[in-house]
């Protein structure tokens, strides 16, 4: 056994497995929506398996969803590449938004190539890192609208920059200045930049702006996981430039072959009818509101959510102690920690999770423990 795996510490999973211990635990530590699939995508994987043959389809994806994924992209204000003008050619389907980072991270890092992650950051990034074997480092990216000289060092001696908006865990998603400030700083320096948007569709009063758009030498992650609240069905993508995709391809033939079929099928039809996601996105505004009032209320600090479904709370405490003793009292939630080295003292609390009557629950319990 590869000594770099046999030293990864899934430690999250602590949580989840102390929660699920716990009679009528709130369950703010699941990263994943509390909606089912939309029934009409679950019947259209459903038709497609009875009435189309079921085999294997391009390593890229079906031609239909790679077009329909292509339109998705052209919701957005702008998106990457820089001057590419996109066609099914640029697309890439992948065993979710997962698989398509790991396509990107083994196509490109070898064991002496960094990665540059912001701080804090999705825990996974530094997992699949370490699975794949890359070096990576994580800095906190701007001071206000600019990039921090310690983040451009960083930027400069590395081959790879992501950057996740709207984020997980703050809910932080990049102005316009920030978007440009970063795109260009990777084009500048010959830097690929990998811009995880896999939650673009939820955003709360605030206009998505993707860094790649400002930068040629980029790549775009998407996914229906979240916006479609298709997390079990694993499909996302990468969207780059042609000689790209094909060399994310290679990585994706030899992990999986191809996504499932079925899953694709049902990919299609939550992109080309998906009113679902305006609705589920009201939801979530009215979680997120609710939320910001009861976190206001026990006077923690926070940056405001302004999409995803979660938010980065400061406890003013050690985030592994306070998440084990709130587990005991009927409240999950995951340490900030794993996340940045200086997010020792915050909790992540995931609200697309839960409920309005079940956040009110887990506050009533936070102020009395508190």
């Amino acid at each position: 056994m590869r000594e770099r795996i046999e030293n990864i510490e899934l430690s999250i999973r602590k949580i989840s497995e102390k929660a699920r211990e716990q009679d009528k635990c709130v369950r703010f530590d699941i990263g994943q929506p509390s909606f089912d699939t939309p029934e009409h995508v679950k019947k259209a994987a459903a038709d497609g398996i009875v009435e189309q043959k079921q085999g294997y389809t391009s390593v890229t994806g079906i031609e239909k969803l790679r077009k329909a994924i292509v339109e998705e992209e052209g919701l957005k204000q702008k998106t990457g590449p820089k001057n590419a003008e996109l066609s099914k050619e640029n697309v890439m389907v992948a065993t979710g938004g997962m698989g398509a980072i790991y396509s990107v991270f083994a196509a490109m890092l070898d064991s002496n190539k960094e990665a540059v992650f912001n701080d804090p950051c999705w825990g996974p990034y530094k997992l699949m890192s370490e699975v794949n074997g890359n070096q990576w480092t994580q800095v906190e990216y701007f001071d206000g609208e600019e990039l921090r000289d310690e983040a451009k060092q960083e930027m400069k001696d590395a081959e790879l920059v992501v950057v996740n908006t709207p984020s997980n865990p703050t809910g932080r998603m990049l102005t316009e200045k920030q978007a440009k400030n970063i795109g260009k700083f990777c084009e500048e320096n010959d830097v690929m930049l990998l811009s995880d948007e896999v939650y673009h569709r939820l955003n709360y009063g605030k206009t998505h702006y993707s860094p790649a758009a400002y930068c040629e030498n980029s790549v775009v992650i998407g996914s229906v996981s979240k916006n479609h609240a298709m997390t079990g069905w694993r499909i996302g993508w990468v969207v780059g430039r042609e000689d790209d995709i094909e060399n994310f391809a290679k990585v994706a033939r030899g992990a999986t072959a191809c996504p499932p079929k079925p899953s694709q099928i049902a990919a299609l039809e939550a992109l080309e009818n998906d009113s679902h996601v305006e609705e589920m996105r009201q939801v979530y505004e009215e979680r997120r509101d609710l939320l910001v009032e009861r976190m206001n209320e026990l006077g923690w600090d926070f940056q405001m959510p302004e999409g995803a479904i979660y938010a980065f709370p400061e406890v003013k405490e050690d985030s592994w102690d306070f998440c084990l003793d709130m587990i005991e009292e009927g409240v999950a939630m995951v340490p900030g920690e794993p996340m940045g080295p200086e997010s020792d003292q915050n909790v992540r609390i995931c609200f697309g999770s839960t409920t309005k009557e079940e956040i009110n629950k887990a506050f009533d319990i936070l102020e009395e423990e508190l």
